[in-house]
């Protein structure tokens, strides 16, 4: 597949503006702890909303005013565990709603270097307990990007280690962290095609997050997790990314649960394009909402 016009230009501007430096240098300064309101005022005027708190964090769910199907998705944001929700989160949410019309939770989860894992664990676990008592006829579905990508996964595995009542039904990933000590020798080789990532500020992020605790267990690095128990899993990643090396690595480790994962190869794909405004993001809209409501034909 030849990338469209739009997303070359685009990913030409961040190469220019060398946007991945600007960002290394966002992560490696003292982090303040954003002020921003965490639900926009315009998303509390287009939806129905449910906000609430847990341990002092937002949880919002979103649905149309329209109509809502049992499909609940909840979307774990990326930004290497330090950055809040964005903008492009906000609206690739608002393209899964408007096309399929589930419901959408955003988790504003404990983000280092001020939290570390346990303490987003513990808001996350509360939270989807809360959930799932709100909505227990749902069919919960984990979404997660970057870091949130990682996030869902390693929860999705903590769920099924821990024999939970009510697990996803689905999980959606798209360009996921999975492996949180970046030791995979070929990611140094994307480092000059990726625009968005550099290893020195995932490995900061992942030092703060960890709080000094082995990177490699399964809750930071999902990939050394059990897959056997796991739903139907979708898997979205760029050839570009430096995250490409570790989502081929998944492949051959999901091969006894083969028939539940499908992995999407785009070609000339940035990191976590799927939350930039670029044609290749419409696509992948299509195929999660495809996915989410059982129509894999068209990914065999």
């Amino acid at each position: 597949m030849i990338p469209s016009f739009k997303s070359r230009v685009f990913f030409r501007i961040l190469k220019v503006l060398n946007f991945k430096k600007r960002i290394e240098k966002r992560v490696l300064r003292k982090m303040k702890t954003s002020k921003n309101e965490f639900l926009r005022r315009r998303i509390k005027r287009s939806y129905l909303v449910n906000l609430q708190t847990f341990q002092g964090k937002g949880i919002a769910t979103l649905e149309s005013k329209k109509n809502v199907t049992d499909n609940h998705i909840i979307f774990f944001h990326g930004g290497a565990y330090i950055f809040k929700t964005t903008y492009g989160h906000w609206r690739l949410s608002e393209n899964i709603i408007k096309r399929s019309f589930c419901r959408m939770t955003h988790i504003d989860y404990p983000l280092a270097p001020v939290h570390h894992y346990k303490e987003t664990f513990s808001m996350v676990s509360g939270a989807y307990e809360l959930l799932i008592k709100q909505y227990p006829a749902d069919n919960f579905i984990f979404m997660g990007d970057s870091a949130g990508g990682g996030l869902a996964l390693a929860f999705a595995q903590k769920l099924i280690k821990e024999k939970h009542k009510k697990l996803p039904a689905r999980i959606v990933l798209l360009s996921p962290w999975l492996d949180l000590t970046m030791s995979n020798p070929a990611i140094k080789k994307l480092e000059k095609s990726d625009h968005i990532l550099t290893i020195k500020m995932l490995k900061y992020a992942g030092l703060k997050y960890s709080d000094g605790d082995k990177q490699d267990q399964y809750l930071l690095s999902p990939i050394n997790g059990e897959f056997a128990k796991l739903p139907e899993t979708i898997v979205f990643y760029g050839t570009e990314e430096l995250f490409y090396a570790d989502c081929l690595r998944l492949k051959p480790l999901t091969d006894a649960n083969r028939q539940k994962f499908i992995f999407r190869e785009y070609q000339k794909m940035q990191h976590d394009w799927a939350i930039f405004p670029i044609p290749e993001s419409n696509e992948v809209v299509d195929e999660i909402c495809d996915f989410i409501d059982g129509d894999t034909g068209n990914f065999n």
